[in-house]
């Protein structure tokens, strides 16, 4: 089966939009943001990141659309180039989440793959760093069958409630 992933453009905000909330509602523990403060809800803020040159998110679409229209976003994954000079040699994967009723069929590897395979095109980045909540075992997993390896552990680093999590941190070098 090929899957074909697509970069998401300043028309998909709003089923980005859709997917981020259900990714933030969903699994709580894998994000910084909560649906309240969430910056890439904003529609500046996610018009700037989908047009930036230092930002690129990549999805594959669901089966079907309810209505005939554009498909739901079924998987996404996101990559920034860091822009301070000191880290310009660094980029970082944020927001990787696959709706529940797509996982197990390569969606999640393929986004982030696509998100590593854009970095790769950066002059002068050759590292990619990610976090992944201790809670996220199959996460983790994805991220190590991609030669990323652990170099670090955050105790107690988000705390939802009443109850903490550790987060993972993550490199792989290009």
């Amino acid at each position: 089966m090929t899957i074909s992933v697509l970069r998401l453009q300043p028309a998909d905000a709003d089923r980005y939009t859709r997917i981020r909330r259900r990714m933030l509602v969903d699994a709580p523990w894998a994000f910084a943001a909560s649906p309240e403060d969430d910056r890439a809800l904003d529609p500046a803020q996610l018009a700037e990141v989908l047009t930036s040159p230092a930002h690129a998110i990549f999805a594959v679409e669901g089966d079907t659309a309810p209505d005939g229209g554009a498909r739901e976003l079924a998987a996404v994954a996101s990559i920034r180039r860091e822009t301070s000079p000191k880290f310009a040699h660094r980029a970082g994967v944020w927001g990787v989440f696959a709706d529940p009723a797509y996982r197990r069929r390569g969606f999640g590897r393929a986004v982030v793959a696509a998100a590593v395979a854009h970095a790769r095109t950066w002059p002068g980045v050759d590292w990619v760093d990610l976090g992944v909540s201790a809670n996220a075992p199959a996460a983790r997993a994805l991220y190590e069958s991609l030669d990323f390896v652990v170099w670090g552990r955050e105790p107690d680093a988000t705390e939802i409630d009443g109850v903490r999590h550790d987060e993972l941190f993550l490199a792989l070098r290009l």
